[in-house]
């Protein structure tokens, strides 16, 4: 589903991903000519998000400056990630939301026994002069 709103002007904002685990291909992924079975998708409001896959370490935040495309009223975080093959612990990505340095969206999604990470993070972004719902 794609958010179409008002841009949320005047606010930077930036995403930070931290993982409990390290990135691989998904083997099961449907592989087509543009891809396929990448190792990490990052989705804000269903459109996709340049994520520099090789940044990504286990326990490390990695942080997106600059992320554009957060609205004003509801958006969503989707993310998709895929743990080592034959991984059978319980594995987690941490998203946050930054508007100005601050935290405004703070969630962890987990995959059971190795299974891919996946899921979302619906946030709200106040009009002007509003405080936040959280």
């Amino acid at each position: 589903v794609e958010v179409i709103g008002a841009p949320a002007a005047g606010r930077t904002y930036a995403i930070e991903i931290t993982t409990t685990f390290s990135l691989e291909e998904d083997p099961f992924a449907l592989r087509t000519e543009s891809g396929g079975g990448a190792p990490l998708e990052l989705r804000l409001n269903g459109r996709p998000v340049p994520v520099p896959i090789d940044d990504i370490r286990r326990g490390r935040p990695l942080t997106l400056e600059g992320t554009a495309g957060v609205v004003r009223g509801p958006n969503e975080i989707h993310i998709k990630a895929s743990p080592p093959a034959g991984d059978t612990l319980d594995n987690g990505v941490r998203i946050r939301l930054l508007e100005d340095g601050a935290a405004i969206a703070d969630a962890t999604i987990w995959g059971s026994h190795g299974a891919l990470v996946s899921g979302s993070v619906p946030f709200s972004v106040a009009e002007e002069g509003k405080k936040h719902d959280h």
